[in-house]
């Protein structure tokens, strides 16, 4: 029994570090996907939900892991898949955005070591009203790639 209320506490924890409030806004499932040794650039993903009347408006982000965190986006151009940059992203008044893999995303430029799955990364949400928000973004194995994209700023 004690096993299970350690698994319990453990996955709990988990959860909340998962978590990030701010206001009316908040941040779950923020994770890195894990890249080959000398990659020099990752994806970062995440929800955010805006539990406001008005709309957020997501500007940048940044990272004392990274040289740069830009937004992107991918988008089919027919049987192409592109990345194309994001001056900002807007999460709509009581509605929500997620950051996932072909979607939105964090294109994370030039970690400045090696950061393998388990590892846990702060991440500073900048948005237009001047506020900010710190997620931890937790490294995550994935599979796939960013193979086939082309980045068009």
């Amino acid at each position: 029994m004690q096993k299970m209320t350690k698994v319990i506490s453990l996955f709990a924890l988990s959860l909340m570090s998962s978590l990030a409030l701010a206001g009316d806004l908040m941040v779950e499932n923020a994770w890195i996907r894990e890249a080959p040794p000398g990659a020099m650039a990752m994806g970062g993903y995440m929800t955010l939900h805006n539990h406001d009347d008005a709309d957020r408006m997501l500007v940048g982000a940044s990272s004392p892991a990274f040289e740069s965190i830009m937004l992107h986006r991918t988008v089919i151009d027919g049987t192409m898949a592109k990345m194309v940059h994001q001056h900002m992203v807007t999460i709509p008044a009581n509605g929500s955005v997620t950051f996932e893999p072909n979607g939105y995303h964090l294109m994370m430029m030039k970690p400045k070591q090696a950061l393998r799955a388990g590892d846990e990364v702060s991440v500073t949400l900048a948005f237009k009203d001047g506020e900010s928000v710190e997620v931890t973004h937790q490294v995550r194995a994935g599979s796939g790639g960013m193979g086939g994209m082309s980045h068009n700023h």
